[in-house]
């Protein structure tokens, strides 16, 4: 019995072995390693992934940007996505730990799959394909800003990280682009930033755009790659890393040009505080300073940092961006200090235990900016996404989101200077009006606006001025009675945003929830609001909150409402984007 069925097995296997199509061949060296091959005039093989699989083992041989094994779940018993990998340059797929007897085999195909639409935004971006998280890279140049971003290519959970790109001429269009940097035998691709190197201080030449970016292997180490181009392909630099250390969270290097020192500056997130480096040439590092372990949130991990210099009353401050889980303000945060910095170290004008954050919402992380936006503005981007639950969106063959760009500004609040976040002005020019009224008296309720097909995104603005009610509130809704509320609670003085009852929610228990941020003392309050298909992002004088959402249809409709008295809605717009 034992011999009959050993020559089962191979008959099975030597069965799979010839049954593919023409253009594809797989064989079974046994029951978890295979080999797949095309045929030459293949460019592109799509892979079937099943999300609850485990995962199985690539390696691309012959491709000399994809050398690292890669992690894909391979359909085990169904297809929830095909997910592309290029075959040119490719002489064969190794693949390891995925049994002979799982439908992948089958199912593989060099027919393009259309990528999955459902809860696609119209202006925040998503990959095409697969998996994303932090921002990356970001860097403008010629017109157009550059757009990297953390990604795998092969499937929509968290893995294989790369970069992906995209470029955009207004914040609000996309062009996918193909990736530009992948795993190699320093690790995996972790986050970081890019810069314009106009004087060509690394030797690479003149405006050069310089990536700098974690090594995440054994180790988490920095490297540097560099363009020629413009920033559409990069070639790594034959002597990464360019930085080393002990620590075992070493990662995310935000880079900038100072001009009073005429050098580099590098912060850099090493553990529970950042750490701050200088170059001339941004091969050759040298230790600064190290800042944040006596204030702030410690809650997390330090990740994602940001330094830069803003406009404050009749000088300038600096600010210190860090992302980590705050799980008492709702999971992934970015917490913020204002202070100085002389080139060497940043010392923040206050050091206390909790921070002030740059948005109250659940779905705003590692927000960093652009480099070398002309007018000297801080534009930024946020990952819309939160770790409590971003392997877990109820989306297919694509996760995560950015935030729409935002950008920043320091105001005095209570004789302080606070960071502010507004809608960047290239998103807002896109605005087209689709209804206006200067004022609408509200006591109880009033409906306030209703479309019967589905406009895309859009802005709502207005100022709130209280009259005599203890609450004021907006709500957006849709005719399968799914909603999400904006409520300016004026005893506790503070914004509140429901979205217990937006949509899907079981996808994971800890979803649901009311977001809170605190009001200014302003005897009207302003509010922008950006919908879109998957969020509500609201702004107000004082504070931002972003917050994802999953509607079956979109929200057509918008009321408003007054409890404990009355209120006057003022210069009520509602835009198309």
């Amino acid at each position: 019995m034992k011999f009959g069925l050993n020559i089962t097995l191979l008959l099975a296997v030597e069965l799979l072995a010839i049954s593919c199509t023409s253009e594809i061949s797989v064989k079974h060296a046994n029951n978890l390693s295979s080999v797949v091959s095309v045929s030459e005039s293949v460019e592109c093989l799509w892979l079937p992934i099943e999300e609850s699989a485990p995962e199985a083992q690539v390696t691309a041989v012959g491709a000399n940007d994809r050398i690292a094994p890669l992690s894909v779940r391979l359909s085990q018993t169904k297809v929830d996505y095909y997910m592309p990998i290029s075959m040119q340059g490719v002489e064969r797929l190794r693949v390891e730990n995925c049994s002979y007897e799982n439908i992948c085999w089958q199912q593989l195909t060099t027919t393009p799959q259309a990528p999955d639409s459902s809860y696609r935004q119209d202006v925040h971006f998503s990959p095409e394909r697969g998996w994303t998280n932090d921002p990356n890279g970001m860097f403008y140049k010629n017109g157009e800003w550059h757009l990297c971003y953390q990604h795998n290519p092969y499937g929509s959970k968290w893995g294989n990280l790369s970069w992906g790109h995209a470029v955009s001429r207004d914040l609000v269009h996309w062009e996918h682009l193909p990736d530009i940097l992948y795993p190699d035998e320093l690790g995996a691709i972790f986050s970081g930033s890019a810069v314009v190197d106009e004087h060509n201080t690394a030797g690479f030449g003149e405006g050069a755009v310089v990536a700098i970016y974690t090594s995440a292997g054994a180790h988490q180490t920095q490297s540097i790659a560099y363009s020629l181009d413009g920033g559409m392909t990069f070639t790594k630099y034959e002597h990464n890393p360019v930085l080393t250390s002990h620590r075992a969270d070493f990662r995310d290097p935000k880079v900038f040009w100072y001009a009073p020192r005429e050098c580099w500056v590098m912060v850099l997130a090493a553990g529970n505080a950042m750490e701050i480096y200088s170059s001339a040439n941004l091969t050759d590092w040298t230790f600064e300073s190290r800042c944040g372990e006596d204030y702030g949130y410690h809650t997390g991990v330090w990740e994602c940092p940001d330094l830069f210099e803003l406009p404050y009353e009749d000088g300038t401050k600096w600010v210190l961006l860090c992302s980590l889980s705050i799980p008492e303000r709702g999971g992934s945060s970015v917490q913020y200090f204002v202070g100085e910095f002389d080139g060497h170290r940043f010392t923040p004008d206050k050091k206390q235990p909790e921070a002030d954050l740059l948005n109250y919402g659940r779905d705003y992380y590692a927000t960093v900016s652009w480099s070398g936006v002309e007018d000297g503005r801080k534009v930024v981007v946020g990952w819309q996404n939160n770790w409590d639950y971003a392997n877990d969106l109820p989306t297919k063959g694509y996760r995560g989101y950015m935030s729409i760009p935002h950008q920043l500004k320091l105001v005095n609040y209570s004789g302080e200077p606070k960071l502010v976040a507004e809608p960047a002005q290239e998103v807002m020019a896109h605005r087209r009006t689709l209804i206006s009224k200067e004022v609408i008296e509200i006591k109880d309720k009033y409906n306030a606006w209703r479309h019967n097909s589905d406009e895309g995104a859009y802005v709502i603005e207005c100022n709130i001025e209280n009259l005599s009610a203890q609450v004021v509130g907006l709500k957006l809704f849709n005719d399968s009675g799914e909603w999400v509320d904006v409520c300016f609670d004026f005893i506790d003085g503070l914004l509140r945003v429901d979205r217990t009852n937006s949509g899907e929610l079981d996808f994971n228990p800890r979803f649901a929830s009311i977001s809170v941020a605190p009001l200014s003392e302003a005897t009207r309050q302003s509010i922008t609001i950006v919908v879109d298909r998957s969020s509500v992002e609201c702004f107000t004088d004082i504070a931002a909150l972003s917050n994802l959402v999953f509607p079956n249809e979109f929200y057509s409709r918008l009321s408003f409402y007054t409890i404990g008295g009355s209120a006057a809605i003022n210069n009520l717009t509602i835009k198309k984007l």
